[in-house]
């Protein structure tokens, strides 16, 4: 099991710097998934969620609701779902006080908005559970209530996509998350594009439900436009200045159609086989596909040298704008029952508009297990490089997994832990090597 490295260990190998840390240790064998239970980030008595999480903020990165809200009192505490270090505490405009924590296990965000005081500071170390702020309505709020989301990217300190779903990334302790108010919505895309209110003398309410009985969760100032996601004639799905919810068709004018993404795919978290694999092995697949449009199909898998498909394939038809591999390819693909020789790793993916791409592809070699590899040699390419101090660095930064030989070959100081002193040095090696 990995221990989660301090503070200073963290921020050296971000930064690439080899001084030496805490240590970070774990067997030279592969290290175990994440546990992906969290703890609620307010007391469980309060569980109504206002507005709900919407994936188009990953097509479209404005109008969409990036988290979920929970409604709680003012001064309510608020607590970190997983252990992980403070990366900014303070004012952040439209969110008003905000807490980011980083959860280096995970690799990812979570991001608690609103607040009407801090308890903690940037760079500190926090616990699951801890208190690290107080519900409020700051910022950009029409209540007292919790913002709270997750996401794997930072851009200049704010959250960026890709944005997740809180209430089915986690799983929370005692039976927590609470279900959609309108499970059976028969709201079509239809009706998405740009609208003004009409007919509106002041406001016009942001429901939490598709009529006029569930509770109002904001305004729309009269004059205003409005972002519309879908809609059944009557009731609309809205955005409004970061407030997701429902509004009355009646009280609203489409004035354009919603700008088109352009179809794009990336993947992000992905391990793929590289350099040389120990035939009998098994390597773990992962990746996270997300797209700009409805992923369709996800097809791939091991290829010959010549582009030959082996046995190892599998296809998908997501049809989702993200798409986890380890959930089909993993079980799929055993890498164990290859013979000796050069293939190629190939993922591919189209999207609802026909467009296909090629989102992992690389090279590795199977070989016999009594080939010999050098202490440092991570990749397991025959040399020790820098390209073997990036794959410890990322395996370090629970980015990546190490096969058992791997880790063998990680582990430079032969005292059955991998650590960031094993990573020093290996880069002293290389330096010194150099000159």
């Amino acid at each position: 099991m990995r221990d989660i490295f301090n503070k200073a260990a963290a921020f050296i190998l971000a930064l690439a710097v080899f001084l030496l840390p805490g240590g970070l240790s774990l067997p030279a064998s592969e290290a175990s998934a994440a546990d992906l239970t969290a703890t609620w980030p307010v007391p469980e008595s309060y569980k109504n969620i206002t507005t709900y999480f919407d994936p188009m903020r990953n097509q479209i990165n404005s109008g969409y609701h990036n988290g979920i809200d929970i409604e709680a009192p003012y001064a309510t505490p608020i607590y970190a779902v997983r252990a992980g270090n403070v990366v900014s505490a303070g004012w952040m405009d439209a969110y008003g006080y905000m807490v980011i924590l980083y959860h280096s296990d995970l690799g990812l965000y979570t991001f608690y908005a609103h607040c009407s005081s801090m308890e903690v500071t940037a760079g500190a170390e926090i616990a699951q559970g801890q208190q690290i702020a107080s519900v409020g309505s700051t910022g950009q709020s029409s209540g007292n209530h919790l913002h709270y989301g997750i996401c794997d990217t930072l851009l200049s300190g704010w959250p960026d996509i890709t944005y997740y779903d809180p209430l089915t990334y986690f799983t929370y302790n005692g039976e927590i998350a609470p279900k959609n108010p309108d499970p059976e919505c028969d709201c079509s895309e239809s009706y998405a594009g740009i609208y003004k209110t009409k007919g509106v003398t002041s406001n016009l309410y942001i429901r939490s439900g598709h009529g006029s009985n569930y509770p109002a969760v904001g305004q729309i100032p009269a004059g205003s436009q409005v972002t519309v996601t879908k809609g059944n004639g009557k009731w609309a799905h809205v955005e409004f200045n970061g407030i997701s919810g429902y509004s009355s068709m009646d009280y609203l004018e489409k004035i354009s159609d919603l700008e088109k993404p352009e179809p794009e795919m990336t993947v992000y978290g992905a391990v793929s086989p590289e350099g040389k694999l120990i035939c009998g092995e098994k390597f773990r697949i992962r990746g996270v596909i997300t797209s700009t449009l409805t992923i369709k199909k996800v097809w791939g898998g091991v290829y010959s040298a010549d582009g030959t498909e082996t046995k190892l394939y599998c296809e998908a038809s997501p049809s989702a704008l993200t798409y986890d591999l380890s959930v089909d390819f993993d079980n799929k693909l055993i890498f164990g029952d290859l013979p000796e020789g050069s293939y190629i790793y190939k993922i591919e993916a189209e999207d609802t508009e026909g467009n296909k791409f090629t989102v992992i592809e690389t090279q590795f070699e199977e070989v016999s297990s009594s080939v010999s590899y050098k202490k440092g040699d991570v990749n397991l390419d025959g040399d020790v490089s820098i390209a073997d101090t990036v794959v410890l660095q990322n395996f370090l930064l629970g980015r990546g997994s190490l096969s058992e030989t791997q880790g063998e070959c990680a582990d430079y100081n032969s005292d059955g832990r991998i650590t960031v002193l094993d990573l020093m040095q290996i880069k002293r090696f290389i330096i010194k090597a150099d000159k």
